[in-house]
C-alpha cells in the first residue's frame, strides 16, 4: 500500500455542536507524505475540495440536524491516502428528561386487527372478571319500590370477538356463551320492606355489536367505551328466592337492560387491557433498571385515528435515568411526519430524538467510559472517554439508520503512565430483529465502521495499528452496554401475536420499522 499524503485539518473542531443547520466549512493541509507523492485531490463527504499549490484546502459541506460525520479523504498521485473523521452534531439544545411529543407512531393495518380479534377471546377468558367488574352497580326503581344490583361473580363458556376498524372506532361484536352471573340484591322502598339476597342471571348466548370507541387517557392509557350497543339473549334464566312482588316485578321488567348492562360491561372492561396492550405498549408510569441505573418512562396516548384501513396511535414519551442531572441536555432535531402506513400488518415510527435522549443522560453518567487492562502492542492498557454523548440519526440520505459515536479520546498507557491519544470515531449501522419475547421487536447494533486518528503530532503512524486495537475492543464494550437499552422498543403488542418479516429504516427523524404480525 503506498504511504499516505499528511493530512491535517484545521476546522472544525473535534465534538462540534451546532445549533443551526446548513454548512459547515472544512478547512486543512494536506502535504506529501514520506515518500513525496504529489497530492492530487481531496474531499470531504464525496464533495471535492479546493486544493491550493500550497496544500491548503476548503470544502463546504451540508450539515443538517442530527449527527453526522465530516469524513475527509487526501489522495496522492501514488493511490496513497489519508483520512480525517470528526464529529458535527447539530440542532437545539434542550434539558433531559423532557417530554418528548409523537415519540412513537404506530399503524395496525385492518389484517392486524383481525388477528388481534382472535387472541381477544382467549385473553379474556384468563381474565379475573369479577374482580373487573367489582364495581359495576345498577340501579332500578322509584321512592315506593327500588332495586340495585352488584355484580358478585361472572362465568362465561366461551368468548369470540370481531373487532374491524371503520372511521371513528372499532366496528365491533362478541358472542359470550353460557353466561352466569351471580349478583348481590339490596331492595327496599316506601311500600317495599328493605331486605337482601343473592341473584343469578344465566343465558345460552349473548351477543353485543356497537362501535368501541376508543380514547386516550393520559398515562393510563385508554379508555374504552362501546356506543350504542345492540344485545341478543338466547335461553335466559333468572333465579331470584325470596323476591316477590313488586320487586320481582322490577327485575322482571328490567331484565333486558340488566343483561345488556351487564354484557356491555364486561366488553368494555375486558377490552381495554386488551386495547391498551395492542395500541399502548408502555403506556403509563413505569420504573425500569438500565445498566445497573433506574429509568423513569412515562408514556402517554396524544391520538388514536382509525378508518377502514386501520388504527393509527401516537405516543407522547418522557424518560429520566437517575443521577443524569448534570447532562447539558440532548441535541433535538425536528422531525417531520413519516410516511406510516395502515395498509399492511404494522408499522411503527419511533422519534430518533427519544433515544438520543437517553443517550444523553448515559453519557452524562460516564456509563460508556471504557478502561482496559490489556496490551496492546507496546502499550499496557487504555481509556476510552466519549466528549460528546453518541447519537442515532433518522434523517440520513439513503434512509438507513445510523449511530454515531463521536469524537472519543483514547489514551494509551506505556509502564502505566499516558503515552499516547487518539481520536476515535464509529458509524454503527442499525437493524431491527425479534425481541426477547415473540410479542417484542428488538433495535441491534449491526457493522461498525471504525475510524482511528492519531492526536499525537509527532506519534509513530506504526502506532495505529496498536490504537485500532484498542478502539475495537472499546468499541464492543461500548456497543454491548448500549445495546442493554436499545433492545426493546414499544412497539403493539398483545398476547397471542407476533411479529416476523422485519424491515428498518430511517423517515423524517423517525425509526421506522415494518412488519408482519402473526
Amino acid at each position: 500500500m503506498p504511504p499516505p499524503p499528511k493530512l491535517h485539518v484545521t476546522s472544525p473542531k473535534r465534538s462540534m455542536v451546532q445549533s443551526t443547520t446548513g454548512q459547515v466549512v472544512v478547512e486543512g493541509t494536506a502535504v506529501p507524505g514520506i515518500d513525496g507523492a504529489l497530492v492530487t485531490g481531496v474531499t470531504v463527504n464525496g464533495t471535492a475540495a479546493h486544493l491550493a499549490a500550497d496544500g491548503s484546502f476548503s470544502a463546504t459541506v451540508d450539515v443538517p440536524a442530527g449527527a453526522m460525520l465530516l469524513e475527509t479523504v487526501a489522495t496522492t498521485d501514488q493511490g496513497g491516502t489519508a483520512t480525517d473523521a470528526r464529529a458535527v452534531q447539530v440542532g437545539e439544545l434542550r434539558p433531559v428528561g423532557t417530554s418528548i411529543d409523537r415519540a412513537v407512531t404506530a399503524a395496525l393495518s385492518a389484517d392486524a386487527f383481525a388477528k388481534l380479534s382472535a387472541a381477544a377471546g382467549p385473553l379474556i377468558m384468563s381474565m379475573n372478571l369479577p374482580q373487573l367488574l367489582a364495581q359495576t352497580h345498577l340501579a332500578y326503581g322509584d321512592n315506593i319500590a327500588h332495586l340495585a344490583l352488584t355484580i358478585s361473580n361472572l362465568a362465561l363458556g366461551d368468548v369470540k370477538v370481531s373487532m374491524k376498524p371503520v372511521a371513528g372506532g372499532l366496528q365491533f361484536s362478541a358472542e359470550l356463551d353460557a353466561i352466569d352471573v351471580t349478583a348481590n340484591a339490596v331492595y327496599g322502598g316506601d311500600l317495599v320492606p328493605e331486605g337482601t339476597t343473592a341473584i343469578r342471571v344465566t343465558a345460552s348466548q349473548v351477543t353485543i355489536a356497537g362501535t368501541l370507541v376508543i380514547t386516550p387517557n393520559g398515562t393510563a392509557g385508554f379508555t374504552t367505551k362501546i356506543a350504542t350497543p345492540a344485545v341478543h339473549t338466547n335461553g335466559l334464566h333468572v333465579k331470584a328466592d325470596g323476591l316477590t312482588g313488586q320487586i320481582l316485578d322490577l327485575l322482571d321488567s328490567n331484565l333486558d337492560s340488566t343483561i345488556q348492562s351487564i354484557a356491555t360491561s364486561t366488553a368494555e372492561t375486558s377490552l381495554e387491557p386488551l386495547i391498551n396492550a395492542a395500541l399502548g405498549a408502555l403506556a403509563g408510569p413505569q420504573r425500569l433498571t438500565i445498566l445497573g441505573k433506574t429509568l423513569d418512562l412515562e408514556a402517554s396516548p396524544a391520538a388514536v385515528t382509525f378508518s377502514p384501513a386501520g388504527g393509527l396511535v401516537t405516543m407522547n414519551l418522557a424518560a429520566k435515568i437517575e443521577g443524569s442531572e448534570s447532562s447539558p441536555g440532548y441535541i433535538y432535531s425536528p422531525n417531520g411526519t413519516p410516511a406510516i402506513t395502515m395498509t399492511s400488518g404494522v408499522q411503527l415510527g419511533l422519534a430518533d430524538d427519544f433515544v438520543n435522549e437517553m443517550l444523553a443522560e448515559v453519557h452524562a453518567l460516564g456509563l460508556l467510559d471504557i478502561k482496559l487492562d490489556q496490551s496492546f502492542g507496546p502499550f499496557d492498557g487504555a481509556e476510552i472517554k466519549l466528549t460528546i454523548p453518541p447519537m442515532v440519526s433518522g434523517n440520513t440520505p439513503d434512509g438507513s439508520m445510523r449511530l454515531i459515536l463521536g469524537d472519543m479520546v483514547a489514551t494509551l498507557d506505556q509502564n502505566g503512565a499516558p503515552a499516547l491519544s487518539a481520536a476515535i470515531n464509529a458509524q454503527v449501522d442499525l437493524s431491527i430483529l425479534p425481541g426477547a419475547n415473540p410479542q417484542d421487536i428488538a433495535l441491534k447494533l449491526g457493522k461498525t465502521h471504525l475510524f482511528v486518528n492519531l492526536l499525537d503530532p509527532n506519534a509513530d503512524d506504526a502506532s495505529a495499528g496498536d490504537v485500532y486495537g484498542a478502539a475495537s475492543n472499546g468499541i464492543e464494550l461500548q456497543l454491548d452496554s448500549l445495546s442493554q437499552f436499545l433492545v426493546t422498543v414499544p412497539v403493539p403488542s398483545v398476547a397471542g401475536v407476533s411479529f416476523d418479516a422485519l424491515s428498518l429504516h430511517g423517515d423524517s427523524g423517525y425509526v421506522v420499522v415494518s412488519g408482519q404480525i402473526h
